[in-house]
């Protein structure tokens, strides 16, 4: 399932040579739709979940979806431009 993630660019480089480690209970928090990005430090990435568990509340489903466990580098791709 492709999601989003928004992160400051200064974590580019690392998030795509590692992917994205969940935090300590094991979740990475990802959104169903792209954030709209006007520049600055942060920077939207689509993500691919593959097979990875989802959890979704239904009182904020429509922007945090729960990922459980680590997505690797090569899922992920920048937005670069996405407004």
């Amino acid at each position: 399932m492709k999601l989003y993630h928004l992160t400051n660019r200064k974590n580019i480089p690392s998030i795509l040579k590692e992917g994205l480690h969940p935090n300590r209970l094991g979740i990475v928090y990802l959104t169903p739709t792209p954030s709209r990005v006007a520049g600055g430090e942060e920077i939207c990435l689509e993500v691919n979940t593959g097979d990875l568990k989802l959890t979704a509340f239904e009182d904020c489903s429509s922007w945090e979806i729960l990922c459980w466990g680590h997505i690797a580098g090569a899922n992920i791709k920048i937005l670069e431009g996405k407004k």
